[in-house]
């Protein structure tokens, strides 16, 4: 009995590591978004593309074949070789770290199956997240494809997709683990407050996508200012009649900071009302840890947005886009963590 506990946890370790490095690659992406590093890898090699350059030589070659794209000509044309290590990097570990998730899980999965560790039941989930990685690495291919090909940037609705890819994986692990490790504790509450739990989850995936569209247009550099927006709460131009819904939502800057910072208040609002109706009966330490985190989060949001006067900061921004997800999960471990029960 006891050699299979140890052996449920090491799945369960393996579960929470897989997590982990997710929340790790989408700080990967945040870094690379905001050094403008996502294109400088201008091929794509799926096996032997983890080897970095390992000489001068092989530098120069590098850089010549990035001196081709649009984004050097349109962008960095000023840039030397030393300032193109520099956004090398954060591509190369991004896409290295990803290389990583995928053998953890590989390996870790076949050792499992050989050791008859896994459950019948949880093998199709855990295939289902192979496939959500594959898909997101299909997206990554595209993105890049797309922007080195057609314009010198990545288009705010291709890195909104990436990010959300990443975000519904990340949530899938998160509830494959609590299925397995959660139930024990599980808490019996209303149909009704079931609902609200997974309306704040959509809600708050929702902000992320915002996110991503705000940082896919670099839309907090033209309104860095809190409360108002440049001394407005209803800025000018805030929906554009000219052009379709579609198109303001991502590539209106006005409407797309607007809506993301409303959605943030509403969020807000709504996540203070559930925890203080429900903080006696809902005793998780998830959900202990909520109202917590959201002031964070907002504070980190704030702050992000007035220190984004020439460019967004780096460190404020990766830790509030970190801060979101730490938020979502919390909000994920704590609906996965409940039970209907007929009132």
């Amino acid at each position: 009995m006891n050699t299979q506990n140890s052996m449920h946890k090491f799945v369960g370790y393996w579960l929470l590591t897989g997590a982990v490095m997710i929340m790790v690659q989408v700080i990967l992406g945040g870094i690379t978004r905001l050094t403008g590093s996502g294109l400088s890898i201008t091929e794509w090699n799926a096996l032997m593309g983890w080897m970095p350059p390992m000489n001068e030589a092989d530098w120069q070659i590098l850089f010549e074949k990035y001196k081709a794209s649009s984004q050097f000509h349109l962008l960095n044309s000023n840039m030397n070789l030393s300032q193109f290590k520099h956004i090398f990097f954060w591509e190369y570990f991004h896409r290295l770290w990803a290389r990583g998730i995928g053998a953890v899980f590989m390996i870790a999965f076949v050792f499992f199956i050989f050791k008859k560790m896994l459950s019948k039941n949880l093998i199709p989930h855990l295939l289902v997240l192979f496939v959500l990685g594959g898909v997101q690495g299909f997206i990554g291919w595209a993105m890049v494809s797309t922007g080195l090909k057609d314009r010198a940037w990545v288009t705010p609705f291709s890195l909104t997709t990436h990010l959300l890819m990443a975000t519904i994986t990340f949530a899938y692990l998160i509830w494959i683990y609590s299925s397995l490790f959660l139930q024990k504790k599980t808490i019996k509450i209303s149909s009704t407050k079931i609902l609200l739990l997974n309306f704040l989850v959509i809600l708050c995936t929702f902000q992320i996508a915002l996110g991503g569209l705000m940082a896919g247009t670099h839309a907090a550099l033209h309104f860095p200012t809190f409360p108002t927006m440049n001394g407005n709460y209803f800025p000018e131009n805030i929906y554009n009649i000219q052009i379709s819904m579609k198109e303001n939502f991502l590539e209106n800057i006005t409407f797309i900071q607007f809506m993301h910072r409303n959605t943030a208040y509403f969020l807000s609002i709504l996540i203070l009302i559930f925890w203080w109706k429900n903080k006696n009966e809902l005793q998780m330490r998830s959900f202990k840890l909520l109202p917590a985190m959201l002031v964070m989060q907002v504070l980190l949001g704030i702050t992000t947005i007035l220190l984004s006067t020439e460019k967004v900061p780096i460190f404020w921004g990766v830790a509030h886009q970190s801060g979101a997800l730490i938020l979502l999960t919390l909000l994920l471990l704590t609906r996965f963590g409940v039970k209907k029960v007929r009132v």
